[in-house]
C-alpha cells in the first residue's frame, strides 16, 4: 500500500501539493479560531534605584509676627499730634505721639519752685553767715543734686538693663535652638542623638575618653533648658516698670541661666574638637561626616554669643550695684552734711533740721517725678519695627495702647491633630505655601511644638510654631504679613540613599509583603519598551518577600529583599488579544505546523503522513 501510494503521488504532484496546502491552511484555521481572544498579561518592569523616601504633615495656620509691643502710656493727656501711620518702619526711641505737657510742664515749674524753697527753708533755719556755713551748705545743696542724679541714673540702668536682658533672650533663643538640634538631633545617625553618634564614630579605644565630655554636654544642656524656660517665664511676667527687687531678681537669674547656657556651648563646643583632633586620620576610616566643621564653626559662635551676654548682664548687675552705693553714699553724704550744718548752727534742734532735710528730699523726689512726666507726654518706641496699630486720636485722651509695633521678622502657627503632632519635633524642615500669595513659597524650620495641646469637641490640637529660614529682608519674606493664611508641609522622617520602589510594586497579605520580579532577567530593550504599555514574560514572575521601611503616597522604601539594579514590576495589565498571550509560543505553533508539512511533502512518519495515507485510503 505504501508503494502504491509513493507511486500515486509521484504521478500526482500537483494534486498532492494542493491536498498538503488545504491541510494545512485549515489546521492553521482551525488552530486560530479555538485559540482567538485570549486574555493576555503585560508587565511593567523597572530597575530598582536608590532614592529618597520622604514623609510629611500638612497643616494650616496664620502669620504671626515673632515680636509685638503694646506701647501703652505713662501720662493721661490728650494728643496733640501723631508722628506715624501703619505701616511705618520705625527705629528705637523714634517719637511715635505727642501729648499735651501743659500741666507737666506746669507741675515741673512747681516742683523746682518747691525744691528752691526747701533750700531757703533750711538757709533761714540756720542764718549764720560765715564762710563756713555757706561752705557746709554747699555741700547739703551739692549732696542732694547728687543724690537726684543718682536717683535718675539709677532709675534709667534699672530700664537701659530691662532692655539688656530683652536683647540676651533674643539671642540665646539661637543659641538655645542650635543647642537643641544638635543634642536631639539624627545629623549623624538615624538611630542615635548626635552626642552619642559622635562617640561611636569614634575607635573602640577612644570611646571612653569621649563619653565624659557627651555626658556633660546633655547634663548641662538640661540645666540650662531647665532654666532659660523658667528665666523666659519670669521676664514674659515682669515689666520693666516692675519693683527694683522684682527687677534685680530677673537681672540675677538671667545672668545664672546665661552662664549655664554658655557651659552647654563650650561642653559641645569641646566634645566637636576632641572628635576633631583626635580622631585615627590615617587607620583607613571614613572621614568624618561634613556637618562636623558646621557644628565647630556653630558653637564657636555659639559659645562667643553667650559669653557676650555673661559679660553684658554682669556689667548691668556690677553697674546696678555701683549705683546703689552710689545712691547710698550721697544720701549719707547728704546726711552727714545737714548733720554737720546742724552742729554749726547750734540753734535749730536736731528735730527741725532732719525735717527740713526731709523737705528737701521729698522736693527733689517731686522733681525728678515731674521730669519724668514731662519725658513720657512724648510716647517713643521701645523698639524697631513696623507700626501695626494707632490707637491715638488727635483732640482726645490717649488710648492705651497708644501705638503697637511688630518688631522686624515673623513665624508661622499651625495647628496639628495629636497624631500629626507626634510626628513633628523640633528642627523639622517645613515648606510654607499662602493662601493670598501663590506663586511664595518659603522655606521654614520647627522652633517650638507646644507641650500642651488645646481640646475642642473632643479633639485634641496642638500648636506649631515655623520660623522661616530665609532672611526677613528677601523680597518674598517681605510679601508675607501677619494675620495671612498659610500651609506648612513639614517634613517628619527623610530616608536618604535607599532602595525606593513605587508603591504599585509592593504587594502586602497578612502583614507579609513582596514583590514581583521576572524569572529571569529581561534586556534593556524589552526594559525600555515595558514601559509603554507593558511587555508579556514568557515565563510567569518570580514573588520575592521583602521588609518595607518609611512609605509615602507614591513611594516604599525597601530595607531587605531588593538591591539596587534588581528588575521589579511596578506594574501588572491584562488586555484582550487575538493571538496567543506570548509571542514565543505563536512562533512555536506556527513551526509545529511547518514540521508537519515538511513530514508530508518527505513522505515519511509524522503526523501529517499518517493523516494522508488514511486520506488516501479512503479515496481507493
Amino acid at each position: 500500500m505504501l508503494k502504491r501510494f509513493g507511486t500515486f503521488v509521484k504521478a500526482h504532484k500537483v494534486i498532492s501539493l494542493v491536498v498538503v496546502v488545504v491541510v494545512v491552511g485549515g489546521g492553521y484555521y482551525w488552530y486560530n479560531g479555538s485559540h482567538g481572544a485570549t486574555a493576555v498579561t503585560k508587565y511593567v518592569i523597572q530597575d530598582a534605584t536608590q532614592g529618597t523616601v520622604v514623609a510629611s504633615v500638612t497643616a494650616s495656620g496664620q502669620i504671626n509676627p515673632v515680636t509685638s509691643i503694646d506701647v501703652k502710656p505713662q501720662v493721661s493727656e490728650n494728643v496733640t499730634k501723631i508722628y506715624v501711620q501703619v505701616g511705618d518702619q520705625v527705629t528705637e526711641g523714634e517719637p511715635l505721639v505727642q501729648l499735651d505737657d501743659t500741666n507737666e510742664e506746669q507741675a515741673l515749674n512747681q516742683a523746682q519752685l518747691s525744691f528752691q524753697q526747701a533750700q531757703l527753708n533750711l538757709d533761714q533755719l540756720t542764718q549764720i553767715s560765715t564762710t563756713t556755713l555757706l561752705g557746709d551748705q554747699d555741700s547739703v545743696t551739692r549732696d542732694g543734686q547728687a543724690l537726684v542724679t543718682a536717683s535718675a541714673t539709677l532709675t534709667s540702668d534699672y530700664q537701659s538693663g530691662f532692655d539688656t536682658i530683652s536683647s540676651a533672650f533674643v539671642s540665646l533663643q539661637a543659641v538655645m535652638t542650635g543647642l537643641q538640634d544638635f543634642v536631639q538631633g539624627n545629623d549623624i545617625s538615624k538611630v542615635q542623638a548626635d552626642p552619642d553618634a559622635y562617640v561611636s564614630l569614634m575607635p573602640n579605644y577612644l570611646q571612653p575618653s569621649t563619653l565624659p565630655y557627651s555626658n556633660a554636654l546633655i547634663a548641662d544642656y538640661n540645666a540650662a533648658l531647665t532654666a532659660y524656660q523658667q528665666n523666659l517665664v519670669d521676664y514674659h511676667a515682669t515689666d520693666r516698670t516692675a519693683a527694683p527687687a522684682t527687677l534685680d531678681a530677673l537681672f540675677s537669674e538671667t545672668y545664672n541661666t546665661v552662664e549655664l547656657v554658655s557651659n552647654a556651648t563650650k561642653d559641645a563646643n569641646d566634645l566637636i574638637n576632641y572628635v576633631i583632633n583626635n580622631y585615627p586620620k590615617d587607620a583607613g576610616l571614613q572621614a568624618l561626616p561634613s556637618v562636623t566643621n558646621t557644628f565647630q564653626t556653630n558653637f564657636g559662635n555659639y559659645t562667643n554669643t553667650a559669653d557676650s551676654e555673661v559679660t553684658s548682664i554682669q556689667g548691668v548687675i556690677t553697674g546696678l550695684l555701683n549705683d546703689k552705693n552710689g545712691y547710698a553714699n550721697d544720701g549719707t553724704s547728704l546726711e552727714e552734711a545737714s548733720e554737720t550744718l546742724a552742729e554749726l548752727v547750734g540753734g535749730p534742734t536736731q528735730t527741725d533740721l532732719l525735717s527740713q532735710q526731709i523737705s528737701i528730699q521729698s522736693a527733689q523726689n517731686n522733681l525728678q517725678t515731674a521730669e519724668n512726666n514731662l519725658a513720657y507726654t512724648t510716647i517713643r518706641a521701645p523698639i524697631a519695627g513696623e507700626i501695626s496699630a494707632v490707637d491715638a486720636v488727635v483732640g482726645e485722651t490717649v488710648a492705651s495702647p497708644a501705638v503697637s509695633i511688630v518688631g522686624t521678622g515673623n513665624e508661622a502657627d499651625v495647628t496639628l491633630n495629636e497624631v500629626d503632632a507626634a510626628k513633628v519635633q523640633v528642627g523639622n524642615q517645613a515648606t510654607l505655601t499662602f493662601d493670598a500669595l501663590p506663586d511664595v513659597s518659603l522655606a521654614g524650620t520647627v522652633t517650638e511644638v507646644d507641650p500642651v495641646g488645646t481640646v475642642s469637641q473632643g479633639v485634641v490640637n496642638y500648636t506649631v510654631e515655623i520660623g522661616f529660614s530665609q532672611p526677613a529682608n528677601t523680597s518674598s519674606s517681605n510679601l508675607v504679613k501677619p494675620g495671612m493664611t498659610v500651609t506648612a508641609a513639614i517634613v517628619t522622617q527623610a530616608d536618604q540613599n535607599v532602595i525606593a520602589v513605587p508603591n504599585s510594586a509592593v504587594t502586602t497579605v497578612g502583614g507579609a509583603s513582596y514583590v514581583l520580579e521576572p524569572a529571569t532577567p529581561v534586556s534593556a530593550d524589552v526594559l525600555a519598551a515595558s514601559a509603554t504599555g507593558g511587555v508579556v514574560l514568557s515565563e510567569a514572575p518570580t514573588r520575592v518577600p521583602v521588609t518595607t521601611g518609611l512609605s509615602n503616597n507614591t513611594m516604599t522604601e525597601i530595607t531587605s529583599g531588593v538591591n539596587a539594579g534588581d528588575q521589579i514590576i511596578t506594574q501588572t495589565l491584562t488586555t484582550s488579544a487575538s493571538t496567543a498571550p506570548a509571542a514565543t509560543g505563536g512562533t512555536s505553533a506556527l513551526r509545529a505546523l511547518g514540521g508537519g508539512a515538511g513530514a508530508t511533502f518527505g513522505g515519511g512518519g509524522g503526523g501529517g503522513g499518517g493523516t494522508f495515507v488514511g486520506g488516501g485510503a479512503r479515496g481507493g
